[in-house]
């Protein structure tokens, strides 16, 4: 059965906590939630060292069953002051599962910059305080040199600064620390613990499966292979390919979410012209990558510079939105120099782009000034004052210039989906205790113009839970197109795995469950359920579909609260 850990950072105490069997699959986002109000976290300054961290993988991690090995770390946001699970691919998640760690939870602050070593010999206390000031690429470069193979998760100088625009990098395959648990600024609570990095070793023989177990993982391959989306265009495409969409939709965020269209004909910055190039340029990019160990959709890429060398993996359809399109870049490689130069210091590119986009809409620098935003990256790198201002997201930056236009719902930047088009991913917004996040609940190609609010409200709600519960599960919320049609195959790899049954209900029943616990740790920290959207997507029509909003915040609410109820 698999470990869990409580790492107290203050006086390197660990102790293991038994795991109850029956609850191997409440993991990853359920056990982020459950453990912060087990904990009494809602009324804690989000920066104090009460503030627990808490890392979970899925029940079937550090296995090679697809897109199954997602990582969920969870805090009390000091981005949003409420409930936080980021969620990030790569190899943490996988090596924590090789060693039969369920999660661990961070308590306290260390007296000193520290580096958690896990491994053979337990959990190691190293000090951390030669790699303060490193990005990401170099810690984590040097750290796989010591203990090689091992899966690192860093945070960079912004982390270290409690700049709420940082993330926790974590390593892919290649050991590029270019996966982020970027939501919510969870980076800025490692950062007030005074870890900088997290290391687990390579276990060199991983446990045994059991041979039953391999025909479910055989089984659930075949389904995502066999579904068109799965099998076909995240493979061909990837999430680079939303943009493309989005562009004909007409709900790709343009300069600060004022079009909603970037280009007529193909887009210069779409998945269909990040292939192309990536294919011409050949060399060290390829167009379809795992992010994590055995995951046979593929959706990632590794893009490369003019002469082929490797200049950022992944460059993703949020970040072509958010500081592409939404910032006034047409060309895919300034978008890919900022996003590498963003990993490095360990951002979120979704919170990045929506606080550069807010600067410039408010006059501080024309649009698709690449060299001003390196140059406040690099001010941010070195801790200057004037560039961490902006360290701390799009909604305070706004507040501070006075500058009303800013897209946020409860402080977090949106994703790159403009809600008066994609109107089931607004109410997602509206609704998601983790703020504007489109992993809450994304239905971003169902087309909702003829549809009652009612109707579309359903939609959003359904989908909410469905992504719950792959959080929860540790599977890849890109699985969800084959998600129906693999629930049965998911249990059964679970039962057998665990020795266990599970209810035939499970997989919808663990998604309420996730989402009633995230509105308790909310209204316990004396949040509002819902929030409405900014004020501009009511008043302003959006070219070229030139639609409003029509999520009106009192029905969305009403129907909010009966859902979970029912």
């Amino acid at each position: 059965m698999p470990r869990w850990l409580e790492v107290r950072l203050e006086d390197k105490e660990v102790r293991e906590v038994p795991w109850p069997e029956e609850e191997v699959w409440r993991a990853g986002r359920y056990r982020t939630v459950r453990t912060l109000l087990d904990l009494n976290v809602p009324a804690v300054d989000p920066l104090s060292p009460e503030n627990p961290l808490v890392f979970v993988a899925g029940p079937l991690a550090g296995s090679t069953f697809s897109n199954a090995n997602r990582l969920s770390v969870g805090a009390k946001s000091p981005l949003t002051g409420g409930v936080k699970e980021s969620n990030s691919g790569g190899t943490l998640a996988f090596a924590m599962g090789q060693w039969q760690i369920a999660g661990f939870t961070l308590h306290g602050r260390a007296p000193d910059w520290t580096i958690l070593v896990f491994g053979e010999g337990g959990v190691r206390f190293l000090d951390g305080r030669e790699f303060l000031g490193l990005g990401t690429y170099a810690t984590a470069s040097e750290l796989r040199r010591r203990f090689p193979k091992a899966a690192v998760a860093a945070i960079g100088p912004v982390g270290e600064a409690k700049g709420l625009l940082a993330g926790i990098a974590i390593t892919d395959s290649e050991g590029i620390p270019g996966r982020l648990a970027g939501r919510g600024a969870l980076g800025a609570v490692m950062g007030a613990k005074r870890v900088k990095a997290i290391v687990i070793e390579n276990p060199g023989t991983p446990p045994k499966e059991k041979k039953k177990f391999f025909n479910y993982l055989r089984d659930y391959a075949k389904i995502l292979r066999e579904n068109p989306v799965t099998g076909d265009y995240y493979p061909r495409l990837g999430t680079a390919g939303m943009a493309d969409y989005q562009n004909v939709a007409g709900g790709l965020p343009v300069q600060n979410f004022r079009r909603g269209r970037f280009s007529e004909g193909p887009l210069p910055i779409g998945g269909e012209a990040l292939r192309d190039r990536i294919l011409a340029r050949d060399g060290e990019g390829t167009p379809t990558h795992a992010c994590m160990p055995g995951c046979v959709i593929r959706c990632s890429n590794r893009y490369p510079d003019a002469r082929g060398k490797l200049l950022v993996s992944p460059l993703e359809y949020e970040t072509i939105g958010l500081v592409g399109s939404n910032c006034g870049l047409s060309d895919l490689d300034p978008i890919a120099r900022v996003n590498r130069a963003a990993n490095d210091l360990g951002l979120d590119t979704i919170e990045l782009g929506a606080t550069f986009a807010v600067a410039m809409d408010a006059g501080l620098a024309d649009w698709g000034d690449e060299a001003w935003m390196h140059g406040i990256l690099e001010g941010m790198a070195t801790k200057d004052p004037e560039a961490l201002r902006f360290a701390q997201g799009a909604y305070r930056l706004g507040q501070e210039l006075g500058h009303p236009r800013v897209p946020t719902v409860r402080k977090q930047a949106m994703s790159a989906y403009d809600p008066r088009v994609v109107e089931g991913t607004g109410v997602t917004y509206m609704t998601s205790q983790q703020g504007a996040d489109h992993t809450a609940g994304n239905p971003a190609r169902v087309e909702t113009f003829d549809m009652s609010l009612d109707e579309v409200m359903k939609l959003s709600f359904d989908y909410q839970v469905k992504s719950a519960a792959l959080d929860a599960l540790g599977l890849c919320y890109m699985s969800a197109s084959a998600t129906d049609e693999a629930i049965p195959v998911i249990a059964e790899a679970i039962a057998e795995r665990y020795d266990l049954r599970l209810p035939e209900t499970f997989f919808f029943d663990l998604g309420r469950e996730v989402l009633r616990l995230e509105l308790a740790f909310n209204r316990a920290a004396g949040l509002p359920e819902t929030e409405p959207l900014p004020r501009f997507f009511y008043d302003e029509p959006l070219p070229p579909t030139n639609r409003r909003a029509r999520l009106d915040p009192e029905a969305v609410a009403s129907f909010w609260r009966r859902f979970l109820e029912g």
